[in-house]
Formats: structure tokens, C-alpha cells, sequence
């Protein structure tokens, strides 16, 4: 997956992810989970107590500067990906977690396929 770097037209390509993301969630589209994150939520759930709730407000809580990596500027996938590292609080505190979601190019789905801590430190390179 591709790191963009930090442009002004990047920032923007990103804002529009997040800003369609926030658009299908508040208009009732659901967040469909990969078996891989589904199994990852378990084990968050497990250790944190953290719920598909929890991981649609991480969602609608991003911004551009929790970017990781990901989007093809090209516009020629059939889903536009990015991955993003946010700090979820939890009853057992607080933890980073690594997302990774597509939206559908032509189409509404949301498809979660990663919700995890991370293996190592993410760079965000969109963070002032």
C-alpha cells in the first residue's frame, strides 16, 4: 500500500475519503467486516472491551492527520483503501489501532479488513 506524500492535493484526496466515509455511515450504510477483522474485533474485544460501536466511532472520528497509507490516485480500483492509526479509549484505557477500510468505488459497502494494534509504529505522515 502506498504512502502519499504530504501535498496539498493529498490532503485533500484523503479529507474526501473521510468525508464519504462519514457521509454512508449517517446515512445508515453499515460497516461490513472481513473474517480477518471480525477475528481481530474478538480478540480487541477480549483485551479491551472494544465493540463494532467503538470501531464505527473511530471511524467517524478521523481526520486527515490519523492518515497512514493507501487511496490509488489513479481512480482505477474498484475500492479506494486507506489505512489509518487512531487511539481508541476503552474501559481498560487506551489503545492505537491500526485501520484499514475500502469504500466502494461504485457502489455504497463499506469493508473493514483490518482493526488491530499495530505490529510496529505507524509513521503518519499528515500529522503537523
Amino acid at each position: 500500500m502506498t504512502e502519499l506524500p504530504y501535498t496539498i492535493d493529498n490532503v485533500s484526496l484523503i479529507q474526501e475519503f473521510i468525508d464519504e466515509t462519514h457521509k454512508r455511515i449517517s446515512e445508515g450504510v453499515q460497516i461490513t467486516f472481513t473474517n480477518k477483522a471480525s477475528n481481530e474485533l474478538q480478540e480487541l474485544a477480549i483485551e479491551f472491551e472494544i465493540d463494532v460501536e467503538d470501531i464505527e466511532s473511530a471511524i467517524m472520528d478521523l481526520t486527515v492527520e490519523n492518515y497512514y497509507r493507501g487511496i490509488d490516485p489513479s481512480g482505477s480500483a474498484d475500492f479506494n483503501v486507506c489505512a489509518f492509526c487512531i487511539n481508541l479509549n476503552s474501559e481498560r484505557g487506551t489503545v492505537q489501532i491500526y485501520l484499514k477500510y475500502g469504500l466502494e468505488v461504485n457502489g455504497l459497502q463499506i469493508l473493514l479488513f483490518s482493526n488491530h494494534r499495530p505490529n510496529y509504529p505507524m509513521s503518519q505522515p499528515f500529522r503537523n
